[in-house]
This record gives structure tokens, sequence and C-alpha cells, in this order.
């Protein structure tokens, strides 16, 4: 064997152990496609130890990373952890945070846009544990505060109406 060949599958081995003994990483993908937002949009994680049950991990996971993408056109905005602020965005076409620490339990994710936005990729990365999204408690929400509150208020006429309605045909039926 030659110098060459034993250097190369030495390097080769000591990436596999590096590799292998690296720490645990638990990646979560919470919006793909295209998500139109006229306001904020809330996702609901909840991060657990990782399987392994590594001591440096009893405490507190690593840290946590966030990563979006914007479509159509750049973006402005804030990204908040439990309605603290941890970044914001400046007419971007992405946001990439910076390593935040995080506790193991339930947190709510917040994105507020300052105009309307098209999210294409929303990703949550954690380092010593282990994240996923809950659905079932509070499904990552569209807020839409503005758009909602015409919608209920054209609801509500609606509702009125067919009220009004039913009556009128209740008279007609009993006459």
């Amino acid at each position: 064997m030659t110098q060459y060949a034993r250097t190369f599958l030495l390097a080769l081995v000591v990436l596999i152990a590096v590799s292998a003994t690296a720490v645990g990483q638990s990646r979560i993908q919470l919006a793909q496609g295209r998500r139109a937002i006229q306001d904020k949009v809330s996702f609901v994680v909840e991060i657990l130890h990782e399987k392994t049950e590594n001591p440096r991990y009893a405490a507190a996971p690593e840290d946590m990373q966030i990563f979006t993408r914007f479509a159509e056109k750049p973006a402005t905005g804030r990204i908040y952890i439990d309605g603290k602020a941890i970044g914001r965005f400046d007419e971007s076409m992405s946001f990439n945070s910076n390593l935040l620490d995080i506790t193991y339990g339930r947190h709510t994710i917040t994105v507020s846009f300052a105009n309307p936005a098209v999210m294409m990729d929303f990703y949550v990365t954690v380092r010593g544990g282990a994240a996923r999204e809950i659905l079932d408690d509070h499904e990552a929400v569209v807020a839409d505060s503005p758009n909602l509150e015409k919608r209920i208020v054209e609801l509500e006429r609606k509702v009125n109406d067919l009220e009004n309605e039913i009556a009128g045909l209740k008279k007609k039926r009993h006459h």
C-alpha cells in the first residue's frame, strides 16, 4: 500500500469516527412550499431529550437555530420565541438566526411580518435534543388580524340575514 493510500484511508477512518461521535442534531421542517402570510404565523414545537440520554444535555440542549426563506420579494419582520424577539430581517430573502439558548418543553415560534409575505421554508434545528411540531394543541396559526375582523363582521351579517329570512319563512308557513 502506498503512503498516499494509507494517508487517505487514515483520514477517512478519522472522518467517520468524528462523524459518529458528533453532537446529536434534530432538524424539523415546519413549513414548505409557498405559504402566503398577511401578518404573522406561529408554530408550537416541543423540545425533547435526545434518545441517547447524553448526560451533557440533562438540563438543556446545546442550542437551537431557525432558518426560513421568502419567495417573490424580500420580507421585513421579526422572529419571536415565547413572545421574546430573537432576531429581525430587513428586506431579506431569508433569515438564519444565531445559535439560541433553549430549554426542554413547549415553545411558540412566531414570525411577524411588516407587510404581506410568502414563506417558502421554515426549519428548526436543535443540537443535543429532539424537536417535534405540536399540531394537535395549537396548529400552525396564520394570524391575519385586519382581514379576520372583516370576515367576522361579514359572517355576523350573513347570520343575521339568515335569521331574518328564517323568521319570515316561519311567519308565512303559519299563516
